[in-house]
């Protein structure tokens, strides 16, 4: 069967519609949606131009259906270790970098990622690494700015005026 045409024994237009009810989410709206244009007969290079899809997509969920049905388009569950960055602990961790680490008792001015991984140890029970700490700092949208030193010119009277009194003594 060709990869650009849908078997109508495995996937249907209510099929997909249902899936949508069952399945929230935008990008399994999307394959959806594409495969909803394959059914109308649509081609699959004017569906990825139209949707903003690569052709190869269109093709892999095409096959992907044609293979399991419409189950293969919900997503499976990945693997690995789950994020200890929970959307609320980004939520209050958001908050508390708006402060100063002072006021949770850190002995810091400002936030880096030695101060964030004591505090989230403190705070939330989360050990983390420094390295770690300050990526989460990067994807709250935190950037380190390092310290900078100026010197400062002594204006030429003052010098001068410096000198004459250090001479007098």
């Amino acid at each position: 069967m060709n990869t650009s045409t849908l078997d109508p024994h495995k996937a249907s237009k209510e099929q997909l519609l249902a899936l949508v009810e069952k399945v929230p989410g935008a990008w399994i709206g999307m394959k959806i949606a594409t495969l909803l244009l394959v059914l109308e007969g649509q081609r699959p290079g004017w569906i990825s131009e139209v949707l903003g899809q690569t052709r190869m997509n269109v093709n892999r969920w095409t096959r992907a259906v044609n293979k399991d049905g419409v189950e293969a388009l919900i997503p499976k569950k990945q693997p690995g270790r789950p994020a200890r960055m929970t959307p609320k602990i980004a939520a209050q961790l958001e908050q508390h970098l708006e402060e100063s680490p002072q006021k949770f008792g850190l002995n810091r001015v400002h936030w880096d990622g030695p101060t964030l991984a004591t505090h989230l140890q403190r705070q939330f029970g989360v050990k983390l690494k420094v390295r770690q700490a300050q990526y989460w700092m990067h994807r709250l949208g935190y950037r380190l700015k390092r310290a900078s030193h100026v010197y400062l010119q002594a204006k030429v009277e003052d010098a001068k005026k410096f000198a004459k009194e250090l001479k007098k003594t």
